[in-house]
């Protein structure tokens, strides 16, 4: 009877304990506010959709390589939400899945940046494609720009590499000095083009 009615008290103990921490930290409020953006966003996303209905499922594009041969490339519809406006923005994205030569994913800060490179001080990384980063002894890696080609040039190739900062293109090294000392997350990677064989590099740096 006497243990009965101490697993009672700590029942109740328990209970009251949990009461003050859903009133303290407002649990079924931020349940609540979570629920209503994802409802808004996907009504706003409903709307967009609706919007771009008229707007054909699959495009085609048709260019010559730089070897004379024509190609044929189809896009299929995306609607997807702009990471800094927050708007609805129709896009078409290429059917065919390029080539994956590497996708590292990088966590650290950037140490130093001169003579167009970027050094980058790594405690977090996956070479795996995964954007998960486990912990790495740190060490140091090096991103040369001067081996990126940032301008288009349907000349000699129909892809450029590129340079982003949160959505945003750069196009050099010394153009993020502003984020020097700062912790971020690094994409780099090389893709090979399913048609015309060219390959193309990414260096993506985000905030967070």
């Amino acid at each position: 009877m006497k243990s009965r009615k101490i697993i009672n008290i700590i029942l109740v103990a328990c209970i009251a304990v949990g009461i003050v921490f859903i009133i303290k930290f407002d649990v079924f409020g931020k349940i609540e506010n979570r629920i209503n953006e994802e409802k808004i966003r996907n009504e706003t996303l409903n709307k967009a959709e609706e919007a771009f209905a008229d707007e054909p499922e699959f495009i085609t594009e048709k260019f010559t390589d730089k070897n004379g041969n024509e190609i044929v490339i189809e896009y299929k519809k995306r609607v997807f939400t702009d990471g800094e406006t927050g708007e609805e923005i129709l896009m078409y994205e290429d059917t065919a899945e390029p080539i994956r030569i590497y996708d590292n994913f990088y966590k650290g800060i950037i140490k130093k940046i001169e003579d167009n490179k970027i050094y980058f001080l790594v405690d977090k990384e996956s070479k795996n494609g995964d954007t998960f980063c486990e912990n790495v002894k740190d060490y140091q890696i090096i991103f040369d720009i001067d081996t990126f080609e940032l301008e288009f040039d349907p000349r000699s190739h129909y892809f450029c590499d590129s340079l982003i900062y949160n959505y945003e293109l750069f196009y050099s090294a010394d153009e993020l000095k502003f984020l020097v000392g700062k912790y971020l997350r690094v994409q780099n990677s090389m893709f090979e083009d399913r048609y015309s064989g060219d390959r193309y590099k990414d260096l993506i740096f985000y905030s967070r």
